[in-house]
């Protein structure tokens, strides 16, 4: 829903990826003996009935798309999940996943790694959606001023994805000054490029997650964009990935996640 309707919105062409999970399928395990015969019979009902659930699903996609009259391919690749939506992704603007993914359905009932993965491994924007979309209007920036926020709200502005709409930067931190300073940062980027916005400085000692999301529920903005965590392993850069992991999990709005 939220692919067709920002393809429609902004322009934009989509491609829907389909992946054949075949690892995991064929993953191999001890068996008793003679039992070979029947893993590599029920592997290759496995995968045939994957495959035939992928098409599917495309199929799904690929009429969903021609409803709402947006330009759309779609593609079926065979691998780890994460090594080819990683690869795919280099062609795109940005990936869209739902909070779950169940792209291990044939091996796993519970939602599998595969966002997490993405996440920190991707080229590209993520955008993170909730299994509801909920109505809303404007878009909220968490701004840390760090790396990551920095370019985070760089290509989301590149991308045009604000549509012209209002724009809140929350800015947290324990000093207000400090919390002053850095949206006043985010702010003088938005003015440089034309976007509307309100700056929002927070101090507070609570935990900046639960705070976020309150501004989340307060505003409800149709998008949060935040900055998430980087590949390094510094104490703050950890710290940051916990207030991503809380956000995530809990966020009634998209997210769109910059590196």
């Amino acid at each position: 829903m939220l692919a067709c309707e920002w393809a429609s919105r902004f322009g934009a062409r989509l491609l829907g990826l389909g992946v054949l999970d075949q690892p995991s399928i064929e993953h191999g395990e001890a068996v008793p003996m003679g039992a070979y015969g029947f893993k590599k019979h029920r592997d290759e009902v496995r995968l045939a009935d994957a495959h035939r659930r992928v098409l599917v699903f495309l199929e799904e996609f690929r009429a969903r798309c021609a409803a709402a009259g947006v330009t759309a391919t779609v593609l079926e690749d065979i691998g780890d999940p994460v090594d080819r939506i990683l690869r795919e992704a280099q062609r795109c603007d940005a990936v869209l996943l739902g909070r779950e993914t169940h792209f291990r359905f044939e091996t796993q009932d519970q939602p599998d790694a595969t966002l997490g993965g993405v996440i920190k491994g991707c080229a590209r924007p993520v955008v993170v959606v909730p299994r509801e979309l909920p109505g809303g209007r404007g878009v909220i920036v968490a701004y840390s001023g760090g790396r990551e926020a920095a370019r985070t709200l760089q290509l989301f502005q590149l991308l045009g994805l604000a549509g012209g709409e209002d724009i809140d930067v929350v800015t947290i931190h324990r000093d207000r000054a400090e919390a002053v300073a850095v949206a006043d940062l985010a702010g003088e980027f938005l003015v440089a490029h034309g976007a509307p916005h309100r700056l929002h400085a927070i101090s507070t000692d609570g935990a900046p997650a639960q705070v976020l999301l309150e501004e989340v529920h307060r505003r409800a903005p149709r998008l949060l964009v935040m900055g998430a965590y980087g590949r390094h392993h510094s104490l703050r850069e950890l710290f940051t990935a916990s207030v991503t992991r809380a956000v995530l999990a809990a966020c009634p709005v998209p997210v769109f996640l910059g590196d």
